[in-house]
This record gives structure tokens, C-alpha cells and sequence, in this order.
């Protein structure tokens, strides 16, 4: 039985991917960029999603500067964490399912083997807690969610961090890239995909961790895969966090743990499918 689905961030990098992978479904997508909503105005968005009356909220939206965001603090609280409040009151209302979307920077990246679940929360940087806040909203304001936590993203649409490797590959004499921030990368497909499956499956409601399966790496793995895979011949370093300073402090090992699904696939392998069947502009 096809639903009414409502996609808010369809202009994003996630959401325009979870809007490719549902088009049967003719979905709906908002965005603020086109003025369709702002989320962080309450009554407009209440109103406007009450009158649509979909059966389920799709909430892509995000503030990701995760540097920016240590100067921006409100307004990443605004958009991470109250607006977030904000959806899950209004699909309380309307008694139907909110899936969100949250991050492994809501750990501090202690612990070397992985996050599960139910961990605790320990956000080190203003991103982190912007939105650890929503994932705190939410689960104030409704009993219906998907919270799903995804890390390290990359995908068709919008800038990530494959497309800027084989940016500088081609312009640099040389790469250094950080191996001491160990994770593991995620494919938006991979993502948009398993939305589908948490949309047809009605699975409990609840966290889920949603990265790619496989051997973590660091960035450093991460972009020797990323050279690999193009068979772009470049001297790439590997150097500490301390020699690439940044305004956002970063977790050392902010591992997602799987372990209430079937594991997507390989995050080489997911990086393989990208960089040679995904229609990119590289």
C-alpha cells in the first residue's frame, strides 16, 4: 500500500538521494532553499505539514558545518535540536512516524571498539551537541521514531569528502590526510536504501546505526581507497590531528556499531559502485 511521504531536506546531499530511491512512491520534498519550509519556525511548519497530512516525515534537513558550527552555535541548536523538537511534536499530533537523522559525533571517541546503540552520548564539538540536542527532542516528543545515526557520508550530490580528495589529488604535488579520527564511511544510496526498507518493514521504533559495514579505517585509508579505486598515482602522508589543527575538535574513534540490523555492505565496496557506476561529475 503505497504512503504519503513527506521528504524535508530534498535539496541535500541525503535527501535528494532518499528522494531518487522512493520516486514510486511519489514522494513530496520540501526544502528551504526553494522557500517551500523552514523548520525552525514552528507554527508555519506545523501548519503547513498538518494541511499536507502525510502518513510519514522523512526529516534530510541539517546543519553540517561542523566547523562553522562552533561559532554558529545557536544557529546549529535551531536547526539540529529545536526544529528537530519541533517535527516530533507535530508528527505526535498527526500520530504518524518521524525517521531522523543523527551523526556519530554525538560521542567523544574514546572508545576504540565502537558505539552501539544504546551507548551514552558524550558529544565533543558544538556540531555534536547540536545534535545530540535533536536526538534528545525527539525522543521528548514522540515515541514514534526512526532515529537513524550515519557517519562519515558521501554521495552523488553535494560536496563530501571523495570529491575534494580527488580535487586536491589532481591539483597538489602531494596529500597529507589525518589518521588518528578512525570511522566508518557511509554511502548515501546505501542510506536511501535502508530508509525504503525501514518505510515497508515497520521495524520497532527506536536507534539504529546505519553506517557501511567493513574494516573501519581512518581518513588516511579512506582516501588511499578513494586513489586506488580512480588509479590516481599521487604521494599521499599520513599526519596527526594536531598537524591539521581545526576550529571543531574531532572524535578519535567514533565507530558505529550495527548491531540491531542485516550490515549494509562494504564501505570499499559502496566506494567502488560511487566512483565508477554513480553518474558524478569527478
Amino acid at each position: 500500500m503505497r504512503k504519503k511521504i513527506l521528504i524535508l531536506g530534498s535539496q541535500g546531499m541525503l535527501g535528494q538521494e532518499i528522494f531518487k530511491i522512493l520516486a514510486d512512491y511519489q514522494p513530496t520534498g520540501w526544502d528551504i532553499k526553494s522557500g517551500e519550509i523552514d523548520i525552525t519556525n514552528y507554527l508555519e511548519t506545523e501548519k503547513k505539514i498538518k494541511n499536507f497530512a502525510p502518513e510519514i516525515v522523512i526529516n534530510a534537513t541539517g546543519y553540517t558545518a561542523v566547523d562553522k558550527a562552533e561559532e554558529e552555535r545557536e544557529l546549529a541548536n535551531k536547526i539540529n535540536g529545536e526544529a528537530v523538537g519541533y517535527l516530533a511534536k507535530i508528527t505526535a499530533d498527526l500520530d504518524i512516524p518521524l525517521i531522523h537523522f543523527s551523526t556519530d559525533y554525538v560521542f567523544n571517541g574514546e572508545k576504540r571498539d565502537g558505539y552501539l546503540e544504546d551507548d551514552l552520548p558524550d558529544p565533543i564539538n558544538a556540531y555534536g551537541y547540536s545534535k545530540l540536542l535533536g536526538e534528545s527532542l525527539l525522543q521528548e516528543n514522540t515515541g514514534k521514531f526512526y532515529l537513524l545515526r550515519i557517519s562519515w557520508l558521501f554521495g552523488k550530490y553535494g560536496k563530501n569528502f571523495v570529491k575534494t580528495i580527488v580535487q586536491l589529488a589532481r591539483e597538489k604535488p602531494f596529500l597529507k590526510v589525518v589518521n588518528d579520527q578512525i570511522g566508518l564511511p557511509t554511502y548515501t544510496k546505501d542510506v536511501a536504501q535502508r530508509v525504503r526498507w525501514f518505510i515497508e518493514n515497520q521495524p520497532e521504533f527506536g536507534i539504529y546505526h546505519t553506517p557501511n559495514d567493513g574494516l573501519p579505517g581512518s581518513w588516511y585509508d579512506f582516501a588511499k581507497e578513494i586513489l586506488k579505486i580512480k588509479n590516481i598515482e599521487k604521494e599521499i602522508y599520513p599526519c596527526t590531528s594536531e598537524e591539521f589543527p581545526r576550529p571543531a575538535k574531532r572524535p578519535h574513534y567514533s565507530i558505529l556499531v550495527n548491531s540491531k540490523l542485516e550490515p549494509l555492505r562494504d564501505w570499499r565496496d559502496a566506494l567502488r559502485d560511487y566512483l565508477t557506476n554513480d553518474d558524478i561529475d569527478l
